[in-house]
Formats: C-alpha cells, structure tokens, sequence
C-alpha cells in the first residue's frame, strides 16, 4: 500500500518541497506540543541539565528546578544548539503507515540531525506484529536502528521500516539521484541499513 501510494504521489509529480532543517531554528527551551515545534516556538524556557546518554540514542534532561528529578513532559526541547524529540511523541506523530511500531520503554528524547536536509531521527524500533508473533527471538531478529525523517508539508514522522521503502522513497521523490545501495563493505562485512540510508540521503544536498 505504501509502495502504491508513493507513485501515485511519483506519477502526479516527482518534485518534492526542500527540506531546510537546522536545529539552531529553534530557539532554546521546552516545545511542549506539536504544534509549538512545527511553529519553532517554545512554550517556555526551564532550567534544565545538559543532554546525557549512556548509548548516543536516547537522551534525558533533569529538571534543576525540581530536584533534579527527569523531565518527561515535551514535544521537543532544544538546547539552543541542538533539539531533541521526545520518542512517545514521535510515535504519535508517525504517518498511517508507520503506525504500530514499539521501541525499547522508558521515557527519553532523540536528537534530530540534518540528513539530505530532513530533520532526521534514529532509534531501535520493532513492529508490534512481529513481538505478538514471533515472540522473544524474532523479536530481537527484527529489532535494529531505523531511520526517521519529518517532512513538512505533511506534518508527520516518516520511517524507513526497510530499504524496499527508502528505495521506493528516493525513487519517487529524487529520480534524479543515483542510489548506491550496496549491502556489503569492501572486506565484505555488513552494512548497516541505516548507515546506507544516511549515505543516500547526502546525496539530495548533492543536487
């Protein structure tokens, strides 16, 4: 279905909105709701601790202002230098195709990066079918890092569940852009899927 309605889109026009994202847009404090993120307007400035991660994946803020206790209860914050998004919030704002999808519990943020000019988001996700049915181990076969990206005009979170989607993707939207999709690394290790779609995504820039 999603492969069918990305060349409907391809077919109707092969011309996509520039995506422009930078994190110094957003001024520093708390973007309480999705719609003061999509404004690039915080709801209020709070005294919170720096960023810390124990993995380069998820993020947490302490509140210095309340015991030093996490804060949990945003959209997105921005540090005035880079913006985090709170992963919960994320899963709601994924588009109707992505729904159903689990990641690891807990309460965290994920810091946005500028990939192919999309704001562009990383995490360990699952597929809710694949823990119901497979159980412990297929869970953990098809639990691996996949890629994020917001698109703008259509005000919600894009994720890549596999590279037929990212091809299907870039296909579509950049023909123009020659895709190396190569699994293997030179001593014939595996690539990463997402490090390959992080590979391919530079290439908009490269237009």
């Amino acid at each position: 279905m999603k492969k069918l309605f990305a060349l409907v889109l391809g077919i109707s026009s092969t011309i996509v909105s520039a995506q422009h994202f930078n994190a110094a847009d957003y001024p520093k404090g708390v973007y309480e709701t999705f719609e003061d993120f999509r404004s690039k307007t915080p709801s209020k400035k709070m005294n919170l601790s720096q960023a810390y991660t124990t993995d380069q994946v998820a993020y947490r803020f302490n509140d210095m202002d309340d015991k030093a206790k996490k804060f949990k209860k945003a959209f997105a914050i921005s540090d005035g230098k880079d913006l985090y998004i709170h992963v919960v919030n994320l899963l709601k704002k994924f588009n109707s195709e992505d729904k159903g999808q689990s990641y690891d519990g807990g309460i965290y943020y994920l810091k946005a990066e500028n990939q192919g000019g999309y704001l562009f988001v990383r995490d360990y996700f699952v597929s809710n079918s694949a823990a119901m049915w497979g159980g412990l181990i297929a869970t953990a076969a098809a639990r691996r890092q996949k890629a994020v990206i917001f698109e703008e005009d259509k005000e919600s979170f894009n994720m890549f569940k596999n590279m037929d989607e990212f091809k299907t993707y870039m296909e579509v939207n950049y023909p123009k852009i020659s895709l190396d999709l190569e699994k293997k690394n030179a001593d014939g290790t595996k690539k990463e899927e997402i490090d390959i779609i992080i590979k391919n995504l530079a290439k908009i820039n490269q237009q």
